[in-house]
């Protein structure tokens, strides 16, 4: 029966093929950026290398993902209605998840820049840095050296950084987005699939009639339709009944969008012979929606892979990888190019791509269980208790059976036993009260601690908050 929120059933917010997905995306942003490497290998498998040349692409792929999984998840809390609350709490959520990576890289990376500059060599010999003075380590640090500016490179330390600051700018805005976007859940499911791969038809047409790369998009459009495409196929998956009918159809959409991402970086490598497709492989993002929403309506095909315990892994450890990896081929390139005539890839350098993408991933292991998940713990705790104070809930009162005492005699009453039962507030209580009994919660007292006075048989729920 469909909930009355038009949602046909409860989503499945912890989708583990879509975990295994981020780490898919992941391995392709960093495959690209070695590319340019490693020649020696990717000149034999050109429809490897044409798939490869599409991976500046996986960063839709994570902006759709993202709008996905936080819409499956916050829908409910903050789509029915602007709250200053849950708006603190999903802030602080996503801070404490992106930040402290981040952080520690920009660090590590600002210092080796400066460090660099003063030994007198150069620190722009993959990609130009910004400064290292206060203002640009400010802008790096609140994640905000993207807002007001367009150029991709010398906007971050770490190149890759100017997609975390558009999505701590997606992050921001999303409250009114999901606010917005929540009023479409009672459309049918179709609809709102359509709706989401419309979303991405704006960066679909400029990769079919313009061949722009991803350098030469506005970070804006790119943030905007993916994490809005995002949020509308989550929507879509709200409104769908699992039916024998959609668990047969999903692995095939799921298998048809993936042939036709493969066949449209193919396409793209024909379109530009010679450049392996960079400027043309953006066609591929209009099928991310129905990629993600077939995967997140099954078990089996593709989504059996991704399920595995190590593409989940994997996935656990993607942002971390996702930030890492241009740091290793960035400081490895800048200290074997410093000599111009060495400026170019070589045998030694060929067959350290494997190493050095095999190091990524161990970086990015210890970046993970190192920095980003304890320090993630750590603000969820410290910053959680002064921001966001813990909600009231509901606790059930313990039934206490009823036993019959024999009555003592009247004569040994006490007289204040036989005086009318006062309230707090010195009004006689109610007939019903005394014979129902109160509960009473003591100042200071965690949750499931009370104080019982008078007899309970049948409580009711007490309001209380949450111990430390």
């Amino acid at each position: 029966m469909p909930a009355r929120d038009g949602a046909r059933q409860a989503p499945r917010c912890d989708i583990r093929s879509l975990t295994g997905l981020r780490f898919v995306a992941a391995t392709w942003v960093v495959l690209l950026h070695f590319e340019p490497y490693a020649g020696a290998y990717l000149d034999q498998l050109p429809l490897l290398r044409a798939i490869v040349s599409a991976g500046w692409t996986g960063v839709e792929l994570f902006f759709v993902l993202s709008g996905f999984v936080l819409t499956l998840n916050y829908a409910d809390r903050m789509g029915r209605r602007l709250r200053v609350r849950a708006t603190l709490e999903f802030a602080l959520n996503r801070f404490a998840r992106v930040w402290p990576a981040w952080a520690a890289v920009t660090v590590l990376m600002g210092a080796w820049i400066w460090a660099v500059r003063a030994a007198g060599w150069s620190s722009d010999v993959v990609v130009p840095h910004p400064p290292v003075d206060v203002r640009s380590v400010l802008e790096q640090l609140t994640m905000t050296q993207m807002w007001g500016r367009q150029d991709l490179p010398g906007a971050s330390f770490v190149l890759p950084g100017w997609s975390i600051s558009a999505e701590w700018a997606a992050y921001l805005a999303f409250p009114l987005v999901v606010f917005v976007l929540f009023r479409l859940r009672r459309l049918p499911a179709t609809v709102l699939l359509a709706l989401s791969v419309a979303a991405m038809a704006p960066l679909f047409l400029i990769a079919v009639n313009e061949g722009r790369s991803d350098l030469d998009q506005h970070w804006g459009l790119r943030i905007a339709c993916g994490f809005t495409a995002g949020a509308l196929a989550a929507l879509a998956v709200r409104r769908t009944r699992r039916t024998p009918r959609t668990d047969a159809l999903a692995p095939v959409l799921t298998w048809v969008a993936v042939v036709l991402i493969v066949a449209g970086a193919l396409w793209a490598s024909w379109r530009q012979a010679g450049d392996w497709g960079h400027k043309y492989s953006g066609v591929v993002v209009v099928l991310f929606p129905l990629l993600v929403v077939g995967l997140s309506l099954t078990d089996r095909g593709p989504a059996r892979w991704l399920s595995s315990d190590t593409c989940v892994y994997g996935g656990k450890i993607s942002y971390a990888l996702y930030l890492v990896h241009f740091v290793v081929l960035d400081v490895t390139i800048t200290c074997l190019w410093q000599d111009e005539s060495r400026g170019q890839t070589t045998a030694e350098l060929a067959l350290a791509v494997p190493a050095l993408v095999v190091g990524s991933f161990v970086a990015a292991a210890a970046l993970h269980h190192g920095v980003e998940e304890p320090a993630r713990r750590l603000l969820l705790r410290r910053l959680g208790r002064r921001l966001v104070p813990a909600p009231a809930v509901q606790v059930p009162a313990p039934r206490i059976a009823a036993v019959r005492v024999p009555a003592p005699p009247a004569t040994l009453l006490a007289p204040a036993l036989l005086a009318p039962t006062r309230s707090a507030t010195g009004r006689p209580r109610p007939a019903s009260d005394r014979s129902r009994g109160v509960l009473r919660v003591s100042p200071g007292q965690g949750a499931g601690s009370a104080v019982l006075t008078d007899t309970v048989e049948r409580p009711g729920p007490v309001r209380v908050r949450p111990s430390a």
